[in-house]
C-alpha cells in the first residue's frame, strides 16, 4: 500500500511538472503514462511469475472479494477525500479552470495544485490496490464523459457524474452476476455503452427537434426498464403420485469438482474395502444429495436410476434422449436432470456457479420445468472448497424450492 501511494504521487508529480513546463498535449502524456505503466506491469509478472494471479485479480476488479477491514479502509479514505473536495471546492475549481484568478483570490496556486494532486493520488493508489486499475480509471473517466454533454453547470455536472457512476456500479454488478463475468471489465464495458447511448439519444432528439425524438427516447427507455424475467418455481403438486427419478448430476464445467475429505475415519474405511482409495466426494454428489433431501422433506417419492438399473449411471444432456433411455429400462414418472456449467474459484475470489435443471416427463420426453441458477458465493466464513460449495448449494435450494 505504501509503495503504491509513493509511486502514484511521484508519477502524478512528474505529470504535473510536465504540464506546466513541457509542450504538447496533456492527454497524450496521460495516455503514454498509462501505456508505460501497463507495460511495466506485464514485465514485472515476467520477472516474478508468482504475482500473476494477484495481477490478474487486480485487472478483473474483483471488489466483491474484499474483506471487511479493506472495506473500512476504503470508506475512511474516500470519506476524507470527499470531505476535502467539498470543503475546498472553490479553490480546487479555480485552480483547475482559471489559474490566474485562483492566484489573485487564493494567494498562490501551487499549494492548491499540490493538495489536489495528493487527494487524487491517494484515491488512485488505494483504489488500484483494492479494486484494480481498470475499474478505478473507468469510474474516474466514464461518468464525467457521459455527464459532460447533459449538464449545464458545474454543480449539475458533478451531481450528474455521481449519479451516472452509481448507475454504472449497480447495473454493472447486476450484469456481472447474471452473465457470470468479471466485475471490473463488465462495469467499464457497460459505462462505455452508456456513453454511446447518451450520444445516440442526443443525436435523435437534435435531429427530430420535438415530439418524435422524445417519443423515440421514451420507447427506448421503456424497453430498457422492462421487468426482468422471473425464474419459474418448481411446482411439486404437478408431480402427483408419480415417482421422481433423480438423475446423476452432470459436470459440464470441465473442472475437477472433487471436494477435500473431511471424514477422520476414512482410512479405516479404505482398509476395510468399503471406500476406494481414489474416491473423493464431488460437488455433483453434494448437489444431488441436497436435492434428494429437499424432495423427501416434501413427501415426494424419490429414487436413484442406477439403483434400478446399473446402466443408468449417466444420462444424455438432451431431454428427449434422456427420457428414451429411461423408458428403455422401464422407468416411468418424472426425471430431474441437473447440469453444472460452472463451479469455479481460485481460492481468493468468490465462488461463481452456474447450474441448469430440467424436469422431464418420461412418457413423452416433454420438459415441464426448466431454469438455471447463477450464483456468486463469498468466501467469508468458509475456509475450504467443501464449505463454500455447501453454502452455494443452500442458495440454489432456496431459489429452487422457495425456502
Amino acid at each position: 500500500m505504501v509503495g503504491s501511494l509513493v509511486f502514484t504521487l511521484v508519477g502524478m508529480g512528474l505529470l504535473a511538472y510536465l504540464d506546466r513546463h513541457a509542450t504538447g498535449s496533456p492527454e497524450g502524456r496521460l495516455a503514454a503514462a498509462y501505456a508505460f505503466a501497463s507495460a511495466l506491469t506485464i514485465l514485472f509478472v515476467v520477472f516474478n511469475p508468482a504475482g500473476e494471479l494477484e495481477i490478474l485479480n487486480l485487472l478483473k476488479g474483483e471488489v466483491i472479494s474484499l474483506s471487511r477491514q479493506e472495506l473500512k479502509l476504503l470508506a475512511i479514505v474516500y470519506a476524507v477525500v470527499y470531505a476535502g473536495l467539498v470543503l475546498f471546492r472553490r479553490e480546487f475549481l479555480l485552480n483547475s479552470f482559471d489559474r490566474d484568478l485562483s492566484f489573485l483570490l487564493t494567494g498562490g496556486r501551487a499549494q492548491w495544485s499540490f493538495w489536489l494532486y495528493v487527494l487524487c493520488g491517494v484515491s488512485i493508489a488505494i483504489g488500484v490496490i483494492m479494486a484494480g486499475p481498470l475499474l478505478v480509471f473507468g469510474f474516474m473517466v466514464l461518468p464525467p464523459l457521459a455527464a459532460r454533454t447533459l449538464a449545464r453547470g458545474m454543480s449539475g455536472f458533478l451531481s450528474l457524474s455521481s449519479l451516472i457512476g452509481l448507475v454504472i456500479a449497480v447495473l454493472g454488478f447486476y450484469l456481472s452476476v447474471r452473465l457470470d463475468l468479471p466485475l471490473g471489465p463488465t462495469d467499464v464495458a457497460f459505462g462505455c455503452a452508456l456513453i454511446f447511448i447518451v450520444y445516440v439519444v442526443q443525436w435523435i432528439v437534435r435531429k427530430s427537434r420535438g415530439s418524435i425524438g422524445m417519443l423515440t427516447v421514451l420507447v427506448f427507455f421503456g424497453f430498457g426498464c422492462s421487468a426482468p424475467i422471473v425464474q419459474p418455481k418448481l411446482n411439486l403438486h404437478a408431480l402427483g403420485e408419480n415417482k421422481l427419478w433423480l438423475a446423476p448430476v452432470r459436470n459440464s464445467s470441465g473442472a475437477d469438482l472433487r471436494l477435500p475429505g473431511t471424514n477422520p475415519l476414512r482410512s479405516l474405511g479404505e482398509i476395510a474395502g468399503k471406500i476406494a482409495p481414489d474416491y473423493r466426494p464431488t460437488v455433483m454428489d453434494l448437489l444431488r444429495g441436497s436435492l434428494r433431501r429437499e424432495f423427501e422433506q416434501r413427501k415426494i417419492a424419490v429414487s436413484l436410476p442406477e439403483e434400478h438399473d446399473i446402466r443408468l449411471q449417466s444420462f444424455p444432456s438432451d431431454a428427449g434422449s434422456a427420457a428414451t433411455n429411461a423408458r428403455a429400462t422401464n422407468l416411468s414418472g418424472w426425471l430431474l436432470l441437473a447440469d453444472i456449467r460452472r463451479w469455479h474459484t481460485d481460492g481468493r475470489s468468490p465462488l461463481r456457479t452456474w447450474v441448469e435443471m430440467r424436469l422431464v416427463r418420461i412418457d413423452d420426453g416433454a420438459v415441464t420445468w426448466e431454469t438455471q441458477f447463477q450464483k456468486t458465493t463469498a468466501l467469508i466464513g468458509a475456509g475450504r472448497l467443501d464449505e463454500v460449495s455447501a453454502d452455494a448449494v443452500k442458495d440454489i435450494m432456496r431459489d429452487a424450492f422457495g425456502s
